[in-house]
């Protein structure tokens, strides 16, 4: 099933994915006014393991899981880039 697929792709224990959860990095982004709204929808998606499933078990169709999939992807790159940028997250 790809969602835990892709759960475990992203979030591999020691991972900066998993960084995001653990130190509740995409939380405090959503929290941050100044990320804009476009991103913060965008992190929403991922904000926790249970919104990341729920987004993509929503899907209708493959090509609709590989679109979310994709989003999540996305997700999870732009929020260890704000991560780093603000000193949050140190690992590449």
């Amino acid at each position: 099933m790809l969602p835990n697929v892709l759960h475990q792709q992203l979030f591999q224990p020691g991972g900066s994915g998993a960084q995001l959860w653990e130190l509740n990095l995409v939380s405090r982004l959503l929290n941050d006014p100044t990320i804009g709204e476009c991103t913060s929808g965008l992190l929403t998606l991922i904000e926790t393991p249970e919104a990341m499933e729920a987004y993509l078990l929503r899907a209708q169709g493959q090509d609709d899981l590989k679109r979310r999939a994709k989003r999540c992807i996305e997700a999870v790159q732009e929020a260890g880039r704000l991560a780093r940028i603000r000193g949050w997250l140190t690992q590449a």
